[in-house]
């Protein structure tokens, strides 16, 4: 297939890379900063473009990998030449009815990546508009299968979506640097703590994943009455930190059904 790329930041680039490293396409991209297009056409061998409309009309597929607050801009543009090509849109908030206000009734694909896809280890909520052939449908989720796991969905989920797996490697980088500061706090050195907070995380969804463990067995078999465990588990139920990290998600799925 013939895949184009308009927008060429760090998304771009994680999507780029999982396709060339487990597929054969044609790549071709666009940016409106000729160095950033230049930098991903060297990375990704794909073919620079000299416009959003050159890269519609020489592409079977064409992710829009821009900011929401550009995606309207670029839809403008290409609004006259799509046809029956397929538009992917990885912008968070934007819903396929808003693409079709300027686009038409269109094949429009929403996809919610999240940045571990360039290891290959994403969760990626994908949903489609009335006009997508199942054909059509299949070959999407089959791209984007190379880049972890696929979940097709409603589009009423897409931003539950975006506020778990999207926004979620920060919400978990973050669990991960306080555990790395009280390790720090501990007397360990910075390089120490890194390395040992990131086993630890790593090693407990092994053995859960592996021994199909529940979060609660996990609980227990670490867990001895009146020892060091349950006065951690009651100092954070005291602090009620389930709760905030339901509330920041919650938070992350209201802005964004509000994004622009």
């Amino acid at each position: 297939m013939k895949i184009g790329i308009i927008g060429c930041g760090n998304m771009a680039n994680s999507i780029a890379y999982s396709i060339t490293k487990t597929q054969k396409h044609q790549l071709f991209c666009y940016d409106v900063d000729e160095t950033k297009a230049d930098k991903f056409s060297e990375l990704y061998g794909a073919t620079k473009l000299m416009s959003e409309n050159e890269v519609v009309l020489n592409c079977d597929i064409i992710i829009i990998a821009v900011k929401p607050k550009d995606i309207f801009n670029v839809l403008r543009k290409i609004k006259d030449v799509v046809g029956d090509k397929i538009i992917v849109s990885i912008a968070a908030g934007i819903s396929v009815e808003r693409i079709k206000d300027v686009v038409g009734n269109k094949k429009i694909v929403r996809v919610m990546p999240n940045i571990n896809i360039n290891v290959e280890e994403g969760i990626l909520g994908v949903c489609f508009s009335e006009s997508v052939l199942q054909e059509e449908k299949d070959k999407v989720t089959e791209l984007f299968k190379s880049m972890g796991a696929v979940i097709v969905v409603d589009e009423k989920f897409m931003d539950a979506i975006t506020a778990l797996f999207g926004s979620g490697p920060a919400f978990v980088a973050h669990f991960v640097e306080s555990y790395i500061d009280a390790t720090v706090k501990l007397g360990f050195s910075k390089q120490e703590s890194y390395d040992l907070v990131l086993k630890l995380f790593y090693g407990t969804i092994v053995n859960m994943k592996n021994n199909m463990l529940t979060t609660h067995q996990i609980k227990d078999m670490v867990t001895s009455p009146g020892g060091t465990t349950i006065e951690g588990l009651i100092e954070f139920e005291r602090k009620a930190l389930k709760g905030a990290i339901i509330d920041g998600i919650i938070k992350a799925y209201e802005r964004s059904k509000s994004i622009l």
